[in-house]
């Protein structure tokens, strides 16, 4: 279906956002599966992001069995992410009997907090945000204090995309702890959530003077990237990987953001290269899963695209991995298979938003590809009135443009490309607007460098990035 476009864009930012770095730069007691993600403390969004340090959806091994041929279905959690393949659910066993045994047992109650955390980022089920944060709740009760349990809550509410009260917890631990770097990634975190960005580049300047490590430097990546600097974001992150001391489930996931920004920088054999040797490591891992399917969309192998995407999203139905997976069906004339996805992915959201988590621009961008654009505009509106993103620019632009307002859109492409961001979602919404507007040479411009930056940023978007430029001829 023409413009149609992922719910989180390219997955800069996945609805897990809030909990990865936070779990061991505060508290260093879990299994090797809940060691130091190389995410940002965040982190989809919800680069669940290709190079955003969102958080990683630590991926379980699947079986051997292929992926299905349609959508998976809306399952329980616990079917989707085999338990005996993550250490995380005994740590957890053990930390909720101790607790039992000890309930004044403060750090057992915090390593708890981050163990659950954990879960929610292997598994994406976000009824665990909220036994979560009762430990995390717990820890401060008995020690109130205790600094990392703080960054527990701030991660926990970045989690739930509540960015400005994550920004107060995590200064309220700055106040506790100054040196604490997971705070200060969690002060960073949510000043770039709530469209703060000169503050937040003041507050990465002041966390990278601390430690240059691999959650700091991917914080700076992201931040070089959102600002259209793409050798820098580049360059931060081949420094990230080279941390020592990574367990495979870090390297893969870096590996798998340095395959991002490759493709984006046009090195898409070196992109594959990181791919692969992310899955060499960690079978089955989501996020270069997926970069292999953006890489099989602009290559035009929809099939490849489809499989890759199907297992991505077997592993962590996630609703970006699920909407990339409806449009490269969609693309490939599998419509019944496209619908079942969109609809898994609306319960998904569902889901988030059931566990408290605020979904504005997933549920505007949603509507206004395969809904209600008046009800895309609405949750839009809500979203940047929070939280004055480019994101949240960019969702209110394209809703504008779903009821034909494209003159009312031209106002918020400004503001969603205020910071010069290369992003191919944006650009791509930016050079739709702009071919409405007959404004031919800003349309083709923009078009061109969504398809130059990540020609598998949606298989739909693209597909209609070319029928528009080959409507605006030379």
């Amino acid at each position: 279906m023409p413009g149609m476009t992922p719910v989180s864009g390219r997955p800069r930012r996945v609805l897990l956002v809030g909990l990865a770095a936070l779990t061991v730069a505060a508290c260093g007691s879990l299994p090797s599966a809940a060691s130091t993600d190389p995410a940002r403390a965040t982190g989809p969004a919800p680069r669940a992001s290709p190079s955003s340090p969102a958080a990683s959806a630590l991926a379980p091994q699947l079986p051997a069995s292929p992926a299905p041929a349609s959508a998976p279905s809306v399952a329980p959690r616990s079917a989707r992410s085999p338990a005996a393949t993550s250490p995380t659910v005994a740590e957890v066993a053990r930390l909720e009997a101790r607790v039992a045994e000890a309930p004044d047992d403060g750090d057992a109650q915090r390593e708890l907090g981050f163990a659950l955390a954990q879960r929610v980022r292997e598994t994406a089920d976000p009824s665990l945000y909220a036994p979560a944060l009762d430990a995390f709740h717990a820890a401060l009760r008995l020690d109130p204090d205790d600094a990392q349990a703080a960054v527990g809550v701030a991660g926990i509410q970045l989690g739930r995309h509540q960015f400005a009260s994550a920004l107060a917890t995590a200064r309220s631990a700055l106040a506790i702890a100054p040196g604490l770097v997971a705070a200060h990634a969690a002060q960073v975190d949510a000043l770039v959530e709530l469209g703060r960005y000169d503050q937040a580049d003041e507050a990465a300047g002041e966390m990278l003077g601390l430690s240059a490590d691999l959650s700091t430097l991917a914080r700076a990546s992201y931040l070089a990237e959102l600002r259209g600097h793409l050798p820098a974001a580049l360059a931060a992150m081949r420094r990230a990987a080279a941390s020592p001391g990574l367990v495979p489930e870090n390297t893969a996931y870096v590996d798998a953001l340095l395959g991002n920004l490759l493709a984006a920088t046009g090195d898409r054999t070196g992109a594959a290269a990181a791919y692969e040797h992310a899955l060499a490591l960690v079978p089955d891992h989501p996020p270069s899963l997926a970069g292999e399917g953006r890489l099989a969309v602009a290559e035009g192998r929809l099939d490849d695209a489809i499989a890759r995407f199907q297992r991505a999203a077997a592993v962590v139905p996630l609703p970006e991995y699920v909407i990339a997976l409806g449009d490269a069906q969609s693309v490939a004339g599998r419509q019944d298979d496209a619908a079942r996805s969109y609809g898994l992915a609306r319960a998904e959201i569902r889901l988030f938003q059931a566990a408290g988590v605020v979904v504005d621009v997933d549920l505007a961008l949603l509507e206004a590809d395969h809904g209600n654009p008046s009800d895309a505009l609405h949750h839009a509106r809500a979203a940047y009135a929070a939280t004055p993103t480019v994101r949240a620019a960019d969702a209110v632009a394209w809703a504008l443009h779903r009821l034909g307002r494209d003159r009312d859109a031209a106002a918020w492409v400004a503001k969603a490309l205020r910071l010069g961001t290369v992003d191919p979602i944006l650009r791509y919404h930016a050079g739709a607007i702009e071919a409405a507007l007959g404004q031919r040479a800003a349309a083709r411009r923009d078009l061109t460098r969504a398809l130059v930056v990540d020609a598998g940023f949606s298989a739909t978007g693209a597909a209609e990035a070319r029928r528009l430029l080959a409507t605006l001829g030379g």
